[in-house]
């Protein structure tokens, strides 16, 4: 986490200390993982606790869309543009939400500038490719 040049703070991912931030202000007493998120270009915070096995025609589910530049990168995973934070479709308290996520891959070209896409909708109006996986996380 690091001060912008207005005196705003910049996340550059998931962190495990307190968080002061006009929209949130949490401690962090058990160092667990935070991160901002943008859901209709709003930032969120989420606190990612991993993969999960779920029947997706049973249970409900809402859309990551996490920004990549290739699905099969170099080590045979995503590889995830850097410094861009993750897009949900929901946030706590909107119809549909539910806190379990299924990936969706948007691939961007090598020229994007990360946090340029801030919504479902961005992603949709820009034309990039959606790749939707099996991974589910919460």
């Amino acid at each position: 986490m690091a001060t912008d040049s207005s005196g705003g703070l910049h996340y550059s991912g998931d962190v495990t200390e307190g968080i002061s931030d006009p929209q949130l202000t949490y401690s962090n007493p058990h160092g667990q993982r935070v991160g901002p998120r943008w859901v209709r270009g709003e930032i969120v915070f989420a606190m990612p606790c991993g993969i999960v096995h779920i029947d997706p025609e049973l249970q409900k589910w809402g859309k990551e869309f996490v920004l990549v530049y290739s699905v099969d990168g170099p080590d045979g995973r995503p590889e995830r543009v850097t410094g861009q934070y993750g897009i949900y479709d929901t946030r706590p308290g909107d119809s549909g939400y539910s806190p379990i996520w299924r990936y969706h891959f948007v691939i961007v070209p090598r020229d994007y500038a990360a946090n340029t896409l801030r919504s479902e909708d961005d992603i949709l109006k820009s034309g990039y490719q959606v790749v939707v996986s099996d991974t589910y996380t919460n």
